[in-house]
Formats: structure tokens, C-alpha cells, sequence
């Protein structure tokens, strides 16, 4: 096995691609000597292709438990009875200011999420102008994640200031209908070819440990391999109360820190997020070792529905990892805002 890790990675250095089956092969790998030889090939393709400054990401949930969706995962779909905050879009004031308190803290990219299938006209508007205002009184790159678009909105929000969109595929196609009927597979590819045709960089990834398979795991890997994802957020379920998954069983962490490690052989240039659930799953040790074997950045300052780590405990994390995080301008934690309905 270490020949054949060894092959995969230089393969990967010198700019070529391992195969699916490839790549299957490296996610059953179960003995633990082989695994810390993929976990350090992974960290050498990581910091060949990337900064040793990690990519962080802040976000706020602007509109909240508003969605018609049907995802198993999600505290936010009406469909289940969770006790997420339920609340229309912020005011842009309020996004503006969250914003800020982000960016004194060292967090370079800042996505507004909203829940539900798309915004309505009045709701995009407002949208915008957050883009707008933010472009005008802050430095940081700006992030969207607001439901399925059209290739109207897609120009206007570039136009607006939009850098990057998020669209995570969640799963492989086979897994997809488990978790989600009311819409399809395509339905999300279809986005993410809309942000393709307008030159705006696409943010995606999935969720770990919905029940999928190893090789599921690998699939929804190629099936992103399309797009090139500049960013690709790995997310590894945190169960809510009231959803379909509230009782699925936590997955092996190890198992989870191996996935991201193939994940780096498949993206190479990709910015390899821990995103949501990796406090609960992984812990401090287990999210470590993802940043010594293939992760680069990480989802900072708290979730949609739950909380994070401080961010201090996080950016020192990344500083043991051999990551460079920006310095923050202040020591305090950003103000908590408490949207407005």
C-alpha cells in the first residue's frame, strides 16, 4: 500500500488525476500505518498547491426556518418540527454590522446564507444591497448561499459584489434521494453550471455521516470534480432533534478524517473546509489531525442553527495544524447579532 500511495501522490504532484477506482482503493484502507501515510501524502499535496495562510469563512443566517425543502438533515425545513429561530430576512444594517465584527477578527470571506428554495423579488433586492454596502465598507471577499438562481440573478449578484456561491451536492447522486425528494440531483448541478457560464467561483461540497457509503462518499467527490470547486466545505452531520436523521448513529471519526484525506487527492487546488459538525464529531484532536492530512480551512464563528468554537481556540488550532491564520485586529469575540424578523 505505501508504493501505491506513494505513485497516487507524485501522480497528483506532477498535476495528474487519480481515477475513481483509485480512490476507492485509498478509502478502505483500514490499517493505521497506511492511513498515517495517506494522511501525510494528502498534507505534502495540500501545502503544494495551496498557502500555509488557511481559508476562513464566516457566515450568517439571514433568513431562518423559512424553508419549503425537504432535506433530512435540516432544522430549517417547516416540513419538521425543530426548535430552530424562525425569522424573515435581516435587515441590511444588521448583516453589514455582523459582517464587520467577522472581519476584526481575521476572517477574510463572509457568506450570507438564507434558508428556502430561492428569494422573492423584494427579498433579492435587499440582498443586494448588502452586497453593495459591504463591497463599499468592508475588505472581505463576499459569499452567498441563497437557493436556486436564475442567470439573471447570477449577473446581478456579481455585479453587486458577489465573489463566490455556495451549492453544496450534499451526497452522490444514489444516496441523494435518502435525504432530499422535493427537488432533484440535477436541480443542483444545474446551479452550479449557472454559476460556471458566469465566471462566478463555486463554493461546494456535502455532509458526511447521513448513512452513505465509502464509496458514496468518493462519488459525490467526482461528481464535484467537474466544477472545480474553489472551495469545497465538508460538512459531517450534527443530528438535530425533529428531523428525519435526529437518531443517526455518530460516524467513526478517524473514518471522516480518511475521507477528507482522499478528497485532497481528487481536489488538489481545492480550499478543503471542516465546516459544520466538526466540533461534535471530531473534537479537537480528530479536527487537527484533518489539518495535518488534507483540510485547509474551516467554517468560523458558528453555524446556521448551532454554535462553534471561540474562535481563538480555532485559530490556534490552525497555528499547531503549521497553518499562518490573519491576525486579528481585536481580542474580543464578535458581537452575537440577534436578527430582527
Amino acid at each position: 500500500m505505501e508504493d501505491f500511495i506513494q505513485a497516487l501522490k507524485f501522480r497528483v504532484l506532477e498535476g495528474g488525476e487519480v481515477s475513481f477506482d483509485e480512490a476507492v482503493r485509498l478509502i478502505e484502507i483500514e490499517d493505521r500505518e497506511d492511513l498515517d501515510l495517506l494522511l501525510a501524502a494528502a498534507r505534502e499535496i495540500t501545502h503544494h498547491f495551496n498557502s500555509d495562510e488557511p481559508g476562513l469563512c464566516s457566515l450568517i443566517n439571514a433568513k431562518s426556518y423559512m424553508c419549503g425543502e425537504d432535506c433530512s438533515f435540516c432544522s430549517q425545513s417547516v416540513r419538521f418540527d425543530t426548535t430552530a429561530d424562525r425569522y424573515g430576512l435581516m435587515p441590511v444594517e444588521e448583516v453589514v454590522q455582523a459582517a464587520k465584527d467577522f472581519e476584526k477578527k481575521g476572517t477574510q470571506n463572509f457568506c450570507i446564507v438564507t434558508s428556502g428554495g430561492e428569494l422573492n423579488d423584494q427579498e433579492f433586492e435587499r440582498v443586494l444591497e448588502m452586497y453593495r454596502r459591504l463591497g463599499e465598507e468592508t475588505s472581505l471577499s463576499l459569499d452567498g448561499s441563497l437557493g436556486f438562481l436564475t442567470p439573471q440573478r447570477v449577473n446581478r449578484l456579481k455585479e453587486a459584489g458577489l465573489r463566490r456561491f455556495n451549492d453544496n451536492l450534499q451526497s452522490s447522486r444514489e444516496f441523494y434521494p435518502n435525504i432530499v425528494t422535493t427537488h432533484n440531483y440535477d436541480k443542483r448541478l444545474e446551479t452550479l453550471r449557472m454559476l460556471q457560464d458566469g465566471n462566478v467561483e463555486i463554493c461546494s461540497g456535502g455532509i458526511l455521516g447521513m448513512g452513505e457509503t465509502r464509496e458514496d462518499r468518493v462519488k459525490l467527490a467526482f461528481e464535484l470534480k467537474p466544477f472545480a470547486p474553489h472551495c469545497l466545505p465538508m460538512n459531517i452531520l450534527n443530528p438535530r432533534p425533529g428531523t428525519p436523521l435526529e437518531a443517526q448513529p455518530a460516524p467513526d471519526p478517524l473514518e471522516m478524517v480518511k475521507t477528507l484525506a482522499v478528497f485532497r487527492f481528487v481536489h488538489p487546488k481545492a480550499n478543503i473546509k471542516l465546516a459544520g459538525g466538526r466540533e461534535s464529531n471530531l473534537g479537537a484532536h480528530y479536527q487537527e489531525m484533518a489539518l495535518r492530512g488534507g483540510a485547509n480551512g474551516m467554517i468560523v464563528g458558528g453555524y446556521l442553527t448551532t454554535q462553534g468554537n471561540p474562535m481563538q481556540q480555532d485559530m490556534e488550532m490552525l497555528r499547531r495544524a503549521g497553518f499562518r491564520p490573519k491576525a486579528a485586529k481585536e481580542q474580543k469575540e464578535p458581537t452575537t447579532v440577534s436578527p430582527t424578523p
